[in-house]
């Protein structure tokens, strides 16, 4: 029978290339495409130790998984031969105004305590080491692991590699109920009706969505984001990852500069507004002053699914095991791919429960939930 995947954004791609890689019959189904939810207005930034700060159990999970990415990306390249943007050029936060200083002074002390690599930069020295930053831009740090990955590309190849191994993905289909029996799981997604021995919902904002019978669907809410892809005029665009406090950038090799991102709690809206694009150009224009004659290329917009306590929701339900969630990612879904996809397949065909399913299992919201 087999596994089917609900999903085929980058978390959903890549558990389908991890189960297909080592011989699992699976079937992809997706709403839309692959790729096409929150993956394609993700800017791609790899960033553990700005996205999560202090010893959170977020932080264990992103810098665990961002050591596995030069493994992860150098397969799925070897595999496909398709290209990959990806550069672990470092990321540099910088401060501009004085709220900003004290949050990166404690920052840098908490990344110091703990040996984390990373480089303290006053005045002149981030104008002569990233000088497209303002001259504002009192202080800051570079953090040498960080970096950042091509989205879309990178979906591509998940997919391309998962096919090569015989995945099926089926889009548009959306899955609509699940019901689990004792030795198989029902999915009915439209008219189409499939037989698996395991489900895995990994569709994101959508996951709660998918009627699992008796169970209600996972807690995660939508939370727009407004992206910019600007067209930089000239020479003089950042070479790495830049972050303020009201926006961040992330420059592409073919010249272009990524701007994200708006945090917004809208429901399910997928509009761009004038408000979200004057929110980033205004704030890129102070970070960064040669983007304010930036030609605006596209505003790409996208709803990630937030959890409850900020981390993600994976692991098997437990009034339905055959029936695995692999949600909630909300900013880290590009992120925490690489280790996602690891923990799901191990569990779904070794019965290995990783130390990361302790943090991220789906019973944690029992007590609000009806799968107790």
């Amino acid at each position: 029978m087999g596994i089917v995947v609900i999903g085929a954004g980058i978390v959903g791609a890549a558990i389908a290339d991890a189960l297909s890689a080592r011989g699992a019959d699976v079937t992809v189904l997706d709403m839309r495409s692959p790729g096409r939810g929150a993956s394609q207005a993700s800017a791609g930034a790899l960033v553990p130790y700005i996205e999560a700060h202090e010893d959170t159990p977020l932080l264990a999970l992103g810098t665990r998984s961002l050591a596995m990415y030069d493994a992860f990306v150098e397969r799925i390249v070897s595999r496909t031969g398709l290209g990959i943007e990806y550069a672990r050029s470092g990321s540099l936060d910088v401060a501009l105004n004085d709220s900003d200083v004290a949050a990166l002074r404690a920052s840098k002390a908490w990344l110091d305590a703990r040996s984390v690599r990373s480089e303290w930069l006053e005045g002149a020295a981030i104008a002569a080491f990233e000088p497209a930053v303002t001259q504002a831009a009192s202080c800051g740090f570079f953090v040498s692991d960080h970096g950042f990955v091509g989205v879309s590309s990178l979906v591509k190849a998940l997919v391309q590699s998962a096919r090569l191994s015989g995945a099926t993905f089926e889009a548009p289909v959306e899955a609509v109920a699940v019901t689990p029996q004792r030795d198989r799981v029902d999915v009915k997604a439209g008219d189409r009706s499939y037989v698996a021995d395991d489900v895995v919902i990994a569709a994101g904002t959508w996951s709660k969505r998918v009627r699992v019978a008796g169970i209600d669907g996972p807690p995660v809410r939508p939370i727009r984001g407004q992206l910019l892809h600007l067209r930089w005029p000239g020479p003089g665009r950042p070479s790495r990852i830049v972050w303020s406090s009201r926006c961040y950038t992330v420059p592409w090799s073919d010249g272009s500069l990524l701007v994200g991102a708006t945090v917004e709690d809208v429901g399910f809206d997928e509009s761009s507004t004038v408000a979200g694009v004057r929110e980033l150009t205004t704030a890129v224009a102070e970070l960064l002053p040669g983007a304010s004659t930036a030609p605006i290329e596209a505003v790409r917009v996208g709803l990630r699914p937030a959890s409850p306590d900020g981390l993600p929701i994976i692991g098997r339900l437990a009034r339905a095991p055959r029936v695995m969630l692999a949600t909630g990612h909300y900013r880290n879904g590009v992120l925490l791919a690489p280790l996602t996809a690891q923990v799901v397949a191990t569990s779904l065909l070794d019965g290995i429960v990783d130390p990361a399913l302790e943090l991220t299992s789906p019973a944690r919201f029992r007590a609000a939930s009806s799968d107790a």
